[in-house]
């Protein structure tokens, strides 16, 4: 028998509490050592000076199926979170984010992040084929189109173009397939797949591309563990970017977003990011990808969410 969506998700969510509370009390791969990341001793955020008008980066760490309440309230107040939550105190995060489907599961919250569709071919975390792909236009061709780099940096994969070690689901570039043609000549976003979607040890703080979307594993994006391990390895991953000369060069922007469950944790980094809780209504995905395309000097894709999608450049100072 095939359940209902959202009984699936019920059933979901009430197994990933088991699997947390798990996690948190005998399962070694969630108590793996992680460096530990130092105290925030200085502000990243809350400059009151003019944002840039075009950032040159900006870099989206992916983790999963969180709600508010489930870190601990608005500003990620859970005591397992102390280098997240002390970042969340000096930048902006939002209190109604909303992702692009609640009715669906991970990918279409991905390729919905990555595109404004609420895409009705990659459902259910299909696995990437000729029919569960994306066809739309997407941010990966944005930066690419505008002669920026696009990277997703996968952990555990150890070639382009893969998951292995990972899902496919968190993946979106994996499931971009659409073609397009520059002065004449046809291309197919596909075929960029190996050169734009890298393993994640060749992520380096020092040479940032564009536009970057990193993906941890289950262990570090909290879908097999809870939020101690998340804020380990993230606040290990936000120290070094933000103490690098390119976050302090002033146009570097963070965001830590996770995929889905309204209303979805969330966290802006940038020099000018204003510092608290914001309360701006229709904030979301969609209103974040058009904020991207905005930050990089692209073109607002006219489809689907996007059509409607607020700004947050403004809200945030960013």
């Amino acid at each position: 028998m095939t359940l209902p969506v959202a009984s699936r998700r019920i059933i979901v969510g009430l197994a990933m509490v088991v699997s947390l509370a798990s996690c948190a009390t005998v399962t070694p791969k969630c108590t793996q050592a992680v460096p530990a990341p130092p105290a925030v001793s200085k502000a990243y955020c809350g400059s009151t000076a003019s944002p840039p008008r075009n950032y040159q980066h900006i870099v989206v760490i992916m983790e999963e199926n969180r709600t508010w309440s489930s870190v601990g309230g608005v500003g990620f107040k859970d005591p397992a979170m102390p280098y997240v939550r002390s970042l969340a105190k000096g930048c902006t995060t939002f209190t109604n984010w909303t992702e692009t489907n609640r009715s669906q599961s991970s990918l279409t919250q991905y390729v919905g992040l990555t595109t404004g569709v609420d895409n009705r071919a990659t459902v259910d975390d299909c696995t990437p084929s000729t029919t569960c792909r994306s066809t739309d236009d997407n941010v990966f061709r944005q930066v690419r189109l505008a002669g920026g780099t696009a990277r997703s940096y996968v952990e555990g994969a150890t070639t382009g173009c893969s998951a292995k070690g990972n899902s496919a689901k968190h993946v979106p570039a994996l499931y971009m397939d659409g073609t397009y043609r520059v002065g004449g000549t046809a291309h197919d976003d596909h075929s960029f797949c190996a050169a734009e979607v890298r393993p994640f040890t060749e992520f380096d703080v020092d040479h940032l591309p564009t536009f970057a979307l990193i993906t941890p594993n289950a262990i570090h994006d909290g879908h097999d563990c809870g939020n101690a391990t998340v804020d380990a390895f993230a606040g290990s991953l936000l120290s070094k970017i933000l103490d690098s000369p390119t976050y302090a060069a002033g146009s570097t922007a963070v965001m830590v977003l996770y995929d889905e469950d309204s209303p979805v944790p969330n966290l802006v980094i940038a020099p000018t990011a204003v510092a608290g809780v914001v309360g701006t209504p229709r904030a979301g995905h969609a209103a974040m990808l058009r904020t991207w395309e905005e930050m990089l000097g692209l073109p607002v894709m006219r489809q689907g969410q996007l059509i409607d999608a607020i700004s947050l450049r403004g809200p945030a100072h960013i």
